[in-house]
């Protein structure tokens, strides 16, 4: 059920990632990610409109010829955003306690994936689905899409553009 693509020819890498909805250890699935323990990014899928958007922000992490945060993983979470200000986009776009629904994202990590993805409790559903869980009015308010943008332009187009000019 995991989504994988090639990113950037220059990084050697590719893209991991698993969607789950009713997950139960949200909790402990934070706590070894600030702890270090979890080697992946945890996203909020209600401010992701396409796997696409989320590979748009991984190429840009894999590329940089340095991070503005300590991981890939958080490089991924502070791309996603348009802010600068990178607590406030770690907290927006990256998992936190009560979560019910995450995408789990790693970068060519697959002897880490089995580690990680055992540790999730949830139910693993495919990635295409992520726009089932997707608040299209939480991501016009995080991404700053207006009522005429919006219905004059495609809402991924959009946001794509927004994380590509950050």
């Amino acid at each position: 059920m995991n989504w994988q693509l090639d990113l950037d020819p220059s990084t050697n890498s590719n893209i991991y990632m698993h969607l789950y909805k009713n997950v139960k250890n949200a909790e402990d699935i934070v706590k070894k990610l600030i702890e270090g323990k979890l080697k992946c990014s945890a996203i909020k899928p209600s401010l992701i409109v396409d796997p696409f958007q989320v590979v748009v922000a991984a190429n840009k992490a894999s590329t940089a010829k340095e991070f503005k945060t300590k991981t890939v993983y958080s490089e991924i979470l502070f791309n996603l955003s348009i802010s600068k200000n990178i607590t406030a986009s770690l907290k927006t776009f990256g998992a936190s306690d009560g979560d019910k629904d995450l995408l789990i994202v790693l970068i060519n990590k697959i002897n880490e994936a089995a580690e990680t993805i055992d540790f999730i409790n949830g139910e693993e559903v495919n990635v295409n689905r992520i726009s089932e869980l997707t608040d299209v009015n939480l991501v016009k308010k995080n991404y700053k899409i207006g009522e005429e943008e919006f219905q004059n332009n495609d809402l991924l187009d959009s946001v794509v553009s927004r994380i590509a000019i950050k």
